[in-house]
């Protein structure tokens, strides 16, 4: 990494810092939206609304086990969130690096490695914050046409969990809980016309080249030429 480049990194991540926000979701109905029901969702959030540039970062979940008995979650089964871009709006994944992914696995979560069932082991009634975005890392709302109150964007994921058996077996299907959150257009915002592209109006008449401009431009060319001639000199 270069001089600059190790200068302006911190910076970026202090900007997409300040520029993001932590996760506070309000739980909705998944009956509540269309946009749910069209992406499976059977845990839903509402973020709020966001404007264009808005960026969402510093997001985290919160992995609950509401059961009576353990649960163990691989990571090989899980799929790491995506955002889903609606109403024509488009989100841009913004990161402080390339050299890092956008999200990870917290140290909380790695903490629950269980020998015996080669996963992570949430007893019954407990919870973690298991997976979390990167420091610096941000969905941004790079274009939104939508008007205010419509639906520009849902961030939605699969949580895959087996449930542990008596006799310490798990359940051979992983429960699967799609979780979704939603952003909204916020009040104000418009949809964007885009221009039409105009046409140059061509000339009404052709440059003159009468003599008096034939000699005009000798005369340039040769000036031209005596100077060119003159720094070569120099």
């Amino acid at each position: 990494m270069n001089t600059l480049a190790k200068i302006l990194a911190p910076v970026l991540v202090l900007v997409y810092t300040v520029t993001s926000s932590y996760a506070a979701y309000e739980v909705a109905s998944c009956d509540s939206n269309p946009d749910f029901t069209a992406n499976s969702c059977n845990e839903c959030f509402i973020w709020g609304t966001v404007t264009q540039w808005d960026n969402k970062g510093l997001l985290t979940d919160v992995w609950k086990n509401t059961s009576d008995a353990s649960q163990v979650l691989f990571k090989e089964e899980q799929e790491l969130p995506q955002i889903i871009w609606l109403n024509g709006a488009t989100w841009t994944e913004v990161k402080a690096s390339e050299s890092v992914d956008f999200w990870q696995y917290t140290v909380d979560l790695d903490a629950l490695y269980d020998e015996e069932q080669l996963g992570y082991a949430l007893t019954a009634g407990s919870e973690v914050t298991w997976i979390e975005s990167t420091l610096g890392s941000a969905y941004q709302l790079s274009s939104n046409p939508a008007a205010a109150g419509e639906n520009v964007g849902i961030i939605a994921y699969d949580i895959a969990t087996h449930q542990v058996q008596e006799g310490g077996e798990l359940t051979v299907d992983a429960d699967i809980t799609r979780e979704c959150v939603l952003f909204t257009s916020a009040e104000g915002e418009t949809p964007v016309t885009p221009t039409p592209p105009t046409t140059p109006t061509p000339p009404t008449e052709l440059p003159k080249t009468g003599p008096e401009h034939v000699l005009l431009a000798l005369a340039a060319l040769l000036l031209g030429f005596g100077f060119l001639k003159f720094r070569r000199k120099a």
